[in-house]
């Protein structure tokens, strides 16, 4: 195992893309500008404990040493004489390994923080975006040498939601972490709603298992930066849709490519773009579930995808079950129509809810998108989940509404038929007269016997253990890996 005393030195970096520096003139910890602030400061273990530990210090190379530095409310300053039995030592922090790659540091039940002068200090109480950090050495987050478990600062509270809606930008990563050993992927595609929660669990869950992964939105121009992440990034990751702009416009080779299918009309579009020939040509070819997978091949991909199934965060989501149904909710678009095609049929969820007599809502709408990191408060307003769709590939709102207890009832399209059997929900017909009349009459009756539906309920929730992303990731890793081996080859 490392020893402490032979590991370099981490630089650290804000999340709003600065890195931290001692103001030699002052003698004052600082932060700013990459590339104009002086590579003077820097984090390291306690060289005298033992692996695996999380307890440091910062620290001040000046003149082939380094200097410790002290910090308190008032500000981090290199240690003086001045400073009495601190002198010798400085400030010991423990730091918090946070979620993909972010970490924070605490001492006394403080939190290390930024302001945005351009100051820093050991002053908050817990630890949000201007208390995360990025390290530029992969030990930092390495967990066989900080050790397994959470993050554990005696006083302070990580807020993780907010942590969690900070998108780590590419480009900060390349430039805070250049030396990276870790296999980097650059997702290319659409951060809100299914796609981005997929691409969020991915990110942070991948990490957990060795891997960098980042999202570049494909609604906006990267012109600017797009050949440096391209060198920096070992594969791109984007749905078929996402394809043609990313070998077109970036001129990104199609064997760096890992295309994931969310849906069988982003293939059916793949194909009249560029042919059935492309799909071979990408270094590694993923579906999200078995649904896809059929309909890849029956549209006549002749290469079979490797299904990496999507999962959710059961813990995020589980909530108290309510006692009664009086609400229902939808969680996806009301209407969508591809090729002319009505595909999501929104109406006839709120038909069946108000046939019921129950009340009808829904998590916002394409104009007017909640966050998909809101939607566990989402659930937790209503009673019940319905989804009416004629296709689907992986539906996220009937694995995330049993998790958080609530009745399901869905057409059997996409994984839903699988979830079904597993204990997730209930499988009304698809035929539009025919659905609309089953779920109204199944939410007629689970409102008039409350006992029955907490049951049901209970049972939902329990089955929806199965779909938490400790039982999906490795599907994501083995996709990952047979990437790498076929880019290695060309």
């Amino acid at each position: 195992m490392s020893n402490p005393s032979t590991m370099t030195p981490a630089r650290l970096f804000t999340t709003f893309g600065t890195v931290l520096y001692v103001d030699e003139a002052l003698g004052q910890l600082r932060h700013g500008s990459i590339e104009e602030s002086p590579a003077n400061l820097f984090f390291e273990l306690d060289a005298t404990r033992g692996l695996p530990g999380r307890q440091g210090r910062l620290t001040h190379e000046a003149a082939g040493s380094r200097i410790p530095l002290v910090c308190d409310g008032e500000g981090c300053r290199v240690a003086t004489v001045t400073d009495e039995n601190q002198a010798a030592q400085g400030t010991w922090l423990e730091l918090m390994p946070l979620e993909r790659g972010l970490i924070g540091f605490t001492a006394g039940g403080m939190c290390l923080a930024a302001t945005p002068d351009g100051k820093m200090d050991l002053s908050r109480p817990w630890c949000s975006t201007w208390e995360c950090f990025l390290a530029s050495q992969d030990w930092c987050t390495d967990r066989a040498i900080i050790g397994e478990g959470p993050a554990s600062p005696p006083a302070a509270v990580i807020n993780k939601r907010t942590i969690a809606k900070y998108g780590i930008d590419p480009v900060l990563r390349m430039k805070s972490r250049p030396g990276s050993r870790a296999t980097k992927i650059l997702v290319y595609g659409y951060p809100q709603w299914s796609h981005g929660r997929v691409y969020y669990d991915d990110s942070k869950y991948l990490y957990e298992r060795g891997y960098i992964v980042d999202i570049i939105n494909w609604q906006a121009d990267h012109s600017a930066h797009i050949e440096a992440l391209l060198a920096y990034y070992d594969l791109v990751m984007t749905a078929p849709d996402g394809v043609g702009t990313l070998t077109e416009r970036w001129r990104v080779p199609y064997e760096k490519v890992i295309a994931v299918s969310h849906h069988e009309m982003d293939i059916r579009m793949l194909i009249e773009q560029k042919g059935m020939e492309v799909f071979d040509r990408f270094a590694a070819y993923g579906v999200v579930s078995y649904f896809v997978y059929c309909a890849s091949l029956m549209k006549g991909v002749t290469r079979p995808p490797k299904i990496a199934s999507v999962g959710i965060t059961y813990d995020d989501f589980h909530a108290e079950i309510p006692e009664r149904l009086a609400t229902v909710g939808y969680a996806s678009s009301m209407s969508v129509k591809t090729y002319g095609v009505e595909w999501k049929r929104g109406e006839l969820a709120e038909a069946a809810a108000r046939q019921a007599g129950l009340e009808f809502r829904t998590a916002g709408s394409t104009g007017n998108q909640i966050s998909f990191h809101d939607m566990p408060d989402f659930y937790r307003t209503v009673d019940a989940i319905l989804t009416s769709s004629i296709s689907e590939a992986a539906q996220l709102p009937v694995m995330e509404g049993a998790a958080a207890g609530r009745l399901i009832i869905g057409t059997p399209v996409g994984h839903f038929p699988l979830k079904a059997y597993q204990g997730g929900g209930i499988i009304a017909p698809v035929e539009a007269e025919k659905f609309t009349a089953f779920a109204a009459e199944t939410l007629r009756y689970y409102k008039e016997n409350p006992a029955a539906y907490v049951e049901k309920c209970r049972a939902i929730q329990e089955a929806a253990r199965q779909f938490d992303w400790q039982h999906m990731i490795g599907e994501w890793v083995d996709l990952i890996e047979e990437a790498k081996r076929q880019s290695a080859k060309g």
